[in-house]
């Protein structure tokens, strides 16, 4: 029951944070996939909730020619999350949510320069395209990096609270 109601909450707050108003990639996305990368063990579950959650929302924002580079980007996020625990340090946190915004950019940007249509097909342009992409990548990693030390802060406050409620009704309950 616990994953459903993670696995709902997470889904929501990704659709929602792309669909409100925000600054360039400044939502929740990248935190909600580094986090189930971390919370599910079953990668099955981190996948469908990434494509759920990136499928609901494009349907509304629009589907884009850098769909797969986006995807791949947030499929790398997971990944990352995988090397961490809910219970992981802040330091550990920061450090893992700063290298999966920093994959994010690198594939993401990487996919908009191979898509052919605003940079030279050399190196040179793939440079100016991970130049120019700079700003993005800033908002992106300050979401990234903030959401994700809340999401797992969060997590380790109420997933604490959880068994202290059991114990105390089971306490309660031995007492009769």
């Amino acid at each position: 029951m616990t994953n459903v109601l993670v696995f709902t909450g997470l889904f929501l707050a990704a659709v929602l944070s792309r669909l409100v108003p925000h600054g360039w990639n400044f939502t929740l996305m990248g935190a909600v996939f580094i986090f189930a990368g971390a919370y599910f063990k079953d990668r099955k579950i981190s996948l469908a909730l990434m494509l759920s959650s990136l499928l609901v929302s494009d349907f509304f924002i629009g589907f884009h020619a850098q769909m797969p580079a986006v995807y791949a980007g947030f499929l790398a996020m997971i990944a990352v999350g995988i090397f961490l625990n809910v219970d992981s340090s802040r330091v550990k946190i920061l450090a893992y949510s700063f290298a999966a915004a920093l994959a994010f950019f690198l594939i993401s940007n990487f996919g908009v320069w191979l898509e052919g249509q605003m940079y030279a097909m050399t190196f040179k342009g793939l440079i100016e395209c991970y130049v120019m992409g700079i700003p993005f990548f800033w908002r992106q990693m300050i979401g990234d990096v903030g959401f994700s030390l809340t999401l797992f802060e969060l997590a380790k406050r109420l997933l604490a609270e959880v068994p202290a409620k059991a114990e105390a009704t089971v306490e309660v309950e031995s007492d009769n």
